[in-house]
């Protein structure tokens, strides 16, 4: 059963395999720095920031200002999340550079330009880091413009939609650190260990997502046994973070 949502949903995500699968060409034929892809990888967090302020300025523009709120207040939401989601990210970002830097030679622990230079310099970062930019290009159009997912969606709930994602991706992330501290290097192994995590996490969570059954058995979980009204409210709260 769980083999065949992995298959359905797989029709849908073709980027993602894609995308799975070249990081993991380049590592197999040398063309690809481990450690290129682990900050490929951290990376992303700024490309998903920036393509959800494209879906925000989607949905303000396509969709009525919910209760109580106005078209004015609904677009400085915009700039708000930009302060709020570059500052997360930011510190996130930072405590996983200095993890690696203190062992990795090739870095100092500081934030100087001259670590950022060579960042981008390693080889295969610039392609993994586009790849990662297509695939989400990519799923913007295909997923949620083409399929008018902006109507109706209330802008609150989808402002902290990348939250959950960043956090865990991010914390997988740490994950190649424990071979750089335990085998002085991240190795093919490590990248690749990173590359299958996210890709099982993100198919997990878009299976629950298009699963009501599935879905339901989480919020009922989550559900305050006082509050059995909300139900239905925690369901969409939840979806609104799983979905793509």
């Amino acid at each position: 059963m769980l083999l065949t949502s992995f298959q359905n949903k797989a029709a849908t995500n073709k980027a993602l395999i894609f995308n799975a699968l070249f990081v993991i060409f380049m590592l197999a034929v040398g063309k690809a720095d481990p450690m290129a892809v682990v900050f490929a990888y951290v990376f992303e967090t700024v490309i998903i920031g920036i393509l959800h302020l494209v879906k925000l300025g989607v949905i303000v523009t396509h969709n009525k200002p919910e209760q109580g709120s106005s078209t004015l207040f609904d677009y400085f939401v915009i700039p708000f999340f930009l302060i709020h989601y570059g500052a997360f990210v930011a510190i996130q970002s930072i405590i996983i550079y200095t993890i690696f830097a203190i062992k990795d030679e090739r870095f100092s622990t500081s934030l100087s330009l001259n670590n950022f230079v060579n960042i981008f310099n390693l080889e295969g970062f610039k392609w993994v880091a586009i790849s990662l930019f297509v695939s989400h290009i990519f799923s913007l159009y295909f997923s949620f413009i083409k399929r008018k997912k902006y109507q109706n969606q209330s802008l609150g709930a989808y402002v902290i939609k990348p939250y959950l994602r960043i956090f865990i991706q991010q914390v997988l992330a740490i994950v190649p650190a424990f071979f750089l501290f335990y085998m002085e290097k991240v190795g093919v192994i490590g990248a690749v260990l990173l590359i299958v995590l996210r890709t099982a996490l993100d198919y997990y969570f878009a299976v629950i997502a298009s699963n009501p059954a599935k879905l339901n058995r989480l919020a009922l979980l989550l559900l305050d046994k006082n509050k059995p009204n909300e139900l239905q409210k925690i369901e969409q709260s939840l979806k609104a973070f799983l979905e793509e």
